[in-house]
C-alpha cells in the first residue's frame, strides 16, 4: 500500500510540474509575440470624398486589415463650421453620417485604426485632422406638385348633387387633374355637418370647396366650371412643402397605422393644421339610387396643428381602429391647411361669409394593398328620398323631407361590381321578402300595412368574393289596396 501511495504522489508531482513548465512556455509565447508584432494596421480602402443631402444619411465605408488583428477603428467627423469633432466607432467597416435637414454646408471626416500592440494609430488620410475628407452637401431637388383638394358638400337627399359627384369621379378618374377629394354627406356624418356648417357657413348642396375655399363652386354647373378651378387651384402659389401619407394595417386587420411626412423647404418656419381623412372607396347611395358616393368622409384619423421649422420635417404617425370596415374599401386623404385665414364666401359673391385656410399640399393612399376587390355598389332607385309617392310614382318633396308611400309601390334597386353581382335580397323591417340573381331588381310592395307605417327597407347585393353593400331608405307608408 505504501509503494502504491508513493507511486501516486510522484505522478502527480510529474503532472504539475509538465503542466508549469506548459504554462510557462505559452506566457513567454505570448510575450515574444506581442513584442516581436512591430507591424502597423493598414487602410485598404475608403470611400473618400462623397456627396450628402440634407435630412437624408451618408454612409462612409472602410477596409482595414493587420498581422495580428485591429482592435480600434473610428471615424471622426464634423460640420464645416463645428469646431471640434464628433466621433463613433467604425470597427464593423461601416458607419453613418447623418446631414440634418436645412444643413448646406459641407461636412468633413476622416478615420484612424489601430492594433492591440499599439502600432498605430494610422489615419486616412491624416491621423489627426490635419487633412480630410469632404462630403458636398447638396440641397435635394424635389419637384414639388401641388395636389388640389376638394371638399363635396352633399346630401343623400340633394336631387342635384348626383351630377356633381359624377363630375367629380369623372375628372378623378381620368387622372388630368392633381386632386383628391371627399363627400362630406351632411346627413349621413355629424363631423362632416360639422364642417359644413361650421366652419365653412354652407349656403345649399351640393357646393365644393377647392383647396380649404380658395374656390367654390355652389350648385350643379357644367364639367367645364370644375375644369376651370381646379386648374386655377393647381396654379396657387403656395408654401414649399413636402406631404406624404402612408398605411400599414396590422396581422389582425384590426387597427391602422398612418404615418405623415410633412418635410418644409421655406425659408421660415410654417404653421399649419393638419388633418387626415378616413374615408371609403365606395359609400352611400346618393339620391335616386342609381349610384353611389366615392371618398365618403367617415373620421379624422389627425386633426391637429403643427408647427415645421425652416429646412425641416416632421412626422406624425396614429392608430385607428378599422376593424369595423373592409380594408380594400378605404382610403386615407392628408391635407395641410394654412393657419392663415382669408375671408370668404359660401354663396357667391357676398354671403355667409366664413375664415377659408387655404390647403398647402395634400397626399392620399389607399389602405388594402394594391386596392383589393372593392364591395359592390348598391343603391334603391324607387321610391325617391324626401318625396311623396302615390302608386309608386314621385309626386312633390314633402315637407322635412319624408319619405311617403301612398298605396302599392314598386321597389326597385340597381347593383354594379368591379367583379360580378350574384344576389340582391329586398329586405323590409330586416324581414326578407325577395331575392334575384340577376337583373331587373324589383318587388311590388302589395300587402298592406295597417297598423304601422314607419318601416325601413333594406337592399344587400353580394358579390362573388362574398362582399357586401347595403343599401337603406326609411319611409312612411300607407299600402291600403
Amino acid at each position: 500500500m505504501k509503494s502504491l501511495f508513493k507511486i501516486i504522489v510522484f505522478l502527480v508531482i510529474i503532472v504539475v510540474f509538465v503542466s508549469s513548465i506548459y504554462t510557462m512556455f505559452l506566457a513567454n509565447a505570448g510575450c515574444e509575440g506581442e513584442a516581436g508584432d512591430i507591424e502597423p494596421p493598414r487602410i485598404d480602402f475608403i470611400t473618400g470624398d462623397t456627396t450628402g443631402v440634407p435630412g437624408k444619411i451618408t454612409t462612409i465605408t472602410v477596409g482595414f486589415s493587420d498581422n495580428v488583428n485591429v482592435t480600434k477603428a473610428v471615424l471622426y467627423y464634423k460640420a464645416a463650421s463645428a469646431d471640434g469633432w464628433s466621433e463613433k466607432s467604425i470597427l464593423n467597416r461601416s458607419a453613418d453620417i447623418e446631414i440634418p435637414m436645412g444643413s448646406v454646408e459641407d461636412w468633413y471626416y476622416y478615420v484612424i485604426v489601430d492594433d492591440a500592440a499599439g502600432n498605430g494609430p494610422v489615419g486616412s488620410p491624416s491621423n489627426d485632422g490635419s487633412r480630410y475628407y469632404v462630403i458636398s452637401v447638396k440641397e435635394e431637388k424635389v419637384d414639388l406638385v401641388h395636389y388640389v383638394f376638394v371638399e363635396e358638400g352633399t346630401a343623400t337627399w340633394c336631387h342635384n348633387c348626383p351630377d356633381v359627384a359624377n363630375i367629380l369621379h369623372e375628372l378623378y378618374e381620368s387622372g388630368e387633374y392633381k386632386f383628391y377629394y371627399v363627400s362630406m354627406i351632411q346627413d349621413k356624418n355629424s363631423k362632416a355637418k360639422d364642417r359644413l356648417e361650421k366652419e365653412y357657413n354652407i349656403l345649399g348642396y351640393p357646393t365644393c370647396f377647392f383647396d380649404g375655399g380658395y374656390e367654390v363652386v355652389v350648385g350643379d354647373n357644367a364639367k367645364s366650371v370644375f375644369e376651370e378651378k381646379l386648374s386655377r387651384a393647381s396654379k396657387r402659389q403656395v408654401p414649399p412643402l413636402y406631404l406624404n401619407v402612408t398605411a400599414d394595417v396590422d396581422e389582425d386587420k384590426k387597427n391602422c397605422i398612418t404615418s405623415v411626412l410633412i418635410r418644409n423647404y421655406g425659408n421660415s418656419t410654417y404653421n399649419g393644421r393638419l388633418k387626415v381623412y378616413l374615408t371609403e372607396r365606395n359609400s352611400y347611395q346618393y339620391y335616386g339610387g342609381e349610384g353611389v358616393y366615392h371618398f365618403g368622409f367617415i373620421d379624422y384619423i389627425i386633426n391637429e396643428d403643427v408647427e415645421i421649422p425652416m429646412k425641416g420635417e416632421k412626422t406624425v404617425t396614429k392608430t385607428y381602429d378599422v376593424s369595423s370596415f373592409d380594408i380594400d374599401n378605404l382610403m386615407i386623404i392628408a391635407v395641410i391647411f394654412n393657419n392663415e385665414s382669408v375671408k370668404k364666401y359660401a354663396n357667391l359673391p357676398d354671403e355667409n361669409p366664413f375664415d377659408a385656410y387655404y390647403a398647402d399640399a395634400a397626399d392620399g393612399t389607399l389602405v388594402g394593398r394594391g386596392g383589393g376587390n372593392l364591395p359592390p355598389e348598391v343603391g334603391i332607385t324607387n321610391p325617391k328620398n324626401g318625396k311623396l309617392h302615390l302608386f309608386g310614382r314621385e309626386i312633390i318633396t314633402t315637407f322635412g323631407l319624408k319619405t311617403i308611400l301612398l298605396g302599392r309601390t314598386w321597389i326597385t334597386a340597381q347593383a354594379s361590381d368591379d367583379s360580378k353581382v350574384v344576389k340582391v335580397e329586398f329586405y323590409v323591417d330586416d324581414k326578407l321578402v325577395a331575392e334575384f340573381t340577376e337583373p331587373p331588381y324589383e318587388w311590388l310592395w302589395k300587402t298592406p300595412s295597417w297598423f304601422r307605417c314607419r318601416h325601413e327597407i333594406k337592399v344587400v347585393a353580394y358579390d362573388d368574393t362574398g362582399k357586401t353593400s347595403t343599401a337603406t331608405m326609411d319611409v312612411i307608408a300607407f299600402i291600403l289596396l
